[in-house]
């Protein structure tokens, strides 16, 4: 007998339908597996199999093949498992289910019938509700919270390979989202806030203005004075995610299997921070083609602490993410395009020792140690970071002394107004940023006068800018008008925005 069983392969986060063809005939028992299955799926049979033995069903007993279509696509891990089983079954006869075709299966089969979970259970979802709305999604019962997150899916969520078959013949109960209980929403628990930080009222107003208009940022300062601290406060002040925005990040962490940190759609804005040891394929992606760091970091900051002492390779491959907002790697098993729309925030000492800005200490480099060390960050990098900012040394005295600073609820509703703004500025042209705006349309939403233009060329010329440089300098200076809610741009928002592209000035103090 033959039969057909819908399931799903990902190929980054993309989803491709996977027809399980099983064709059951008369002969000597035996079992051939063809459609480009790696060794995960090629051991599948020894984990059907056994699984079914386990629920009271008989194993091979026939001549048995099967086909993974398409079958130039190559099928990784064991996601199969439980289409293959439910396909092996249907055509020896030993059970019948109605209208199997309505239904799309994923799962890993442990030896005595229990589904273990998989990864990218949320994307196939989404794609299911996009494309195949009426399709039943079967999954095991610890994906059922991933799986629920699109809530116009019909799912079921059983806990073992016989309870999913007992589900499929109650036509009556096969149709309801099993078992009833809503996904959880995560939140995510602020570490870290702004009012723990004492002066560095610059530092603090630079984020915002990052975290208002989507600008990258670079902190330079000796060590301890609290580049990390200030950097770990910036979640507390990004804006709330869209539900669009969440479900993006959310399907990106699935397909990285970080669905388990996330709880339910992703409430916070995400902030990845990778040791400094981090290689080009943790940063940007490859390893089996999974999302890496950049992607995790998808509406969100990736946050590189000591920025010199990652690998210049791995630093480099940012560049073109930076400006495009995706990551596309191209390897020998194919190429895909992984989302990749981050604020890259850095933090970085001025020379090897750390104190060539402070002047409580001195420093001991050599100038040629302290331009060897500055020259590993390279300038096209430096020139797609908007925001360059010193960070002073506060004395012990000052901090233990000084005032409670704003909350960053309270900067934070200043952001949301900023951005409340840029949005209902850019959403005809699905621009939701500052930061995001391309040259093309950007003088469009300045709306500044003919001595504020002039001004602004002028002191591009004296600072030597490159046109991505000027263009950079005038997102934040949109962003600054928008945070005192001004239509125009003007002189002195121009004036702050020119101050954060002046780092080689600083370093030379």
């Amino acid at each position: 007998m033959f039969i057909r069983i819908k399931s799903a392969a990902l190929r980054g986060i993309d989803v491709v339908t996977v027809e399980i063809e099983v064709d059951s005939t008369s002969g000597l028992p035996g079992f051939s597996l063809v459609g480009l299955p790696d060794n995960a799926v090629r051991e599948a049979r020894e984990r059907v199999i056994s699984a079914m033995r386990s629920c009271g069903f008989y194993g091979c007993s026939t001549r048995m093949t099967v086909n993974m279509s398409p079958a130039d696509l190559r099928k990784e891990g064991a996601s199969f498992d439980l289409g293959l089983a439910i396909g092996m079954l249907s055509a020896t006869e030993q059970v019948e289910i109605m209208n199997i075709e309505n239904y799309l299966f994923l799962g890993e089969l442990s030896l005595d019938g229990r589904l273990r979970p998989v990864h990218g259970v949320l994307a196939v979802a989404a794609n299911l509700a996009r494309y195949s709305p009426e399709t039943i999604f079967v999954v095991p019962y610890e994906n059922f919270e991933e799986a629920a997150c699109v809530e116009t899916l019909k799912v079921i969520a059983p806990k073992t390979l016989d309870e999913c078959l007992k589900r499929l013949q109650e036509p009556e109960m096969a149709c309801c989202r099993y078992p009833e209980c809503p996904p959880v929403s995560a939140t995510q628990n602020k570490t870290a806030d702004f009012s723990q930080v004492y002066g560095m009222a610059t530092v603090k107003r630079a984020l915002e203005i990052s975290a208002a208009g989507a600008h990258n940022f670079l902190l330079v300062g000796s060590p301890g004075s609290g580049k990390t601290l200030c950097a770990r406060c910036l979640p507390g002040i990004l804006p709330t995610m869209r539900r669009n925005e969440s479900l993006e990040s959310t399907i990106i962490h699935s397909c990285a299997g970080m669905f388990g940190s996330c709880k339910g759609l992703m409430k916070s804005r995400p902030f990845r921070s990778p040791h400094h040891t981090a290689t080009v394929a943790s940063l940007v992606g490859g390893m089996k083609l999974r999302p890496g760091e950049a992607s995790l970091a998808h509406n969100g900051v990736l946050f590189l602490d000591e920025l010199p002492e990652f690998q210049r390779a791995a630093l480099e491959s940012l560049r073109q993410p930076l400006e495009e907002g995706v990551v596309r790697l191209n390897r020998a098993s194919g190429s895909i395009c992984f989302p990749a729309n981050f604020v890259l925030g850095a933090a970085m000492n001025p020379c090897p020792c750390g104190y060539a800005m402070d002047n409580r200490r001195d420093c001991r480099c050599m100038p040629e140690a302290i331009k060897r060390y500055r020259t590993k960050v390279s300038g096209p990098l430096l020139d797609r970071i908007d925001l360059q900012v010193s960070v002073p040394s506060v004395p012990i005295d000052e901090s233990r002394q000084g005032k409670i600073g704003e909350s960053s609820d309270e900067i934070q509703k200043r952001v949301e107004r900023a951005c409340e703004i840029q949005e209902g500025r850019l959403k005809e042209k699905k621009i939701f940023r500052n930061g995001h705006q391309d040259g093309k349309t950007l003088k469009d939403i300045l709306f500044w006068d003919n001595d504020a233009e002039n001004f602004a060329l002028k002191a591009a010329e004296k600072w030597r800018m490159s046109h991505r440089g000027y263009d950079r300098m005038l997102k934040v200076a949109r962003t600054i008008a928008d945070l005192r809610q001004s239509v125009r741009v003007e002189r002195p928002d121009l004036a702050e925005a020119i101050q954060y592209r002046a780092l080689e000035t600083v370093w030379m103090d």
